[in-house]
């Protein structure tokens, strides 16, 4: 808030000094051409005109032309802070919209294959229960295994992502999620090599 006060304060001080030293003197020139006469004024009059207004009797006129590029500048001033308070808004707008579509394309990610797994796991948990010996219930406590191993893999392949690439899991195109597939292809064949 500080600094928007000093950089108004900046542009007006410039604007008064440029009204000061360049909007006068200007408007003196012209009033000089418009009543200009060739025989009468000669390229020193005109030079002296341009110092007249530095003088104590043009005082009241260069604080009027002063005020004048005084308000100028603040005017200025306020345009500019408020393009940068726009371009800031826009950056910070920028961000939290692609934080949102990486947090949605994320929650699709672990939707995909955690529920899936869970699904799984779920089913082949029920097929248990139907069981009355471990021998009966060997596949499904397989399968199991092989679901919380793909979930670690998801975990683990999230974990260490570095780039990311973006799939379509759906034929419409709104279901973009993170590419993980290749990353949970290699936990897995970790996973397998340390368990052997």
């Amino acid at each position: 808030m500080y600094k928007r006060y000093q950089t108004r304060l900046m542009y007006s001080a410039t604007g008064a000094f440029i009204g000061y030293i360049i909007f006068h003197p200007y408007a003196m020139a012209i009033d000089f051409f418009l009543g200009y006469k060739m025989d009468i004024y000669s390229w020193k009059d005109i030079i002296h005109t341009f110092f007249v207004t530095l003088t104590p009797q043009m005082f009241p006129m260069s604080v009027a032309f002063a005020f004048l590029g005084s308000l100028n500048g603040l005017f200025v001033a306020i345009i500019v802070d408020k393009k940068k308070r726009l371009y800031a808004a826009e950056a910070e707008n920028e961000k939290k919209k692609v934080a949102l579509e990486t947090l949605q394309r994320l929650m699709i990610t672990l939707s995909h294959y955690l529920l899936n797994a869970n699904t799984i796991t779920a089913g082949m948990a029920r097929h248990c229960l139907k069981y009355n010996s471990a021998e009966d219930m060997k596949d499904s406590i397989d399968i199991i295994e092989e679901q919380a191993k793909k979930i670690e893999a998801v975990i683990m392949a999230l974990k260490k992502i570095t780039d990311i690439k973006i799939a379509d899991y759906t034929s419409h195109g709104k279901g973009l999620m993170i590419d993980i597939t290749q990353e949970i292809e290699e936990q897995l064949g970790k996973n397998d090599v340390q368990s052997s």
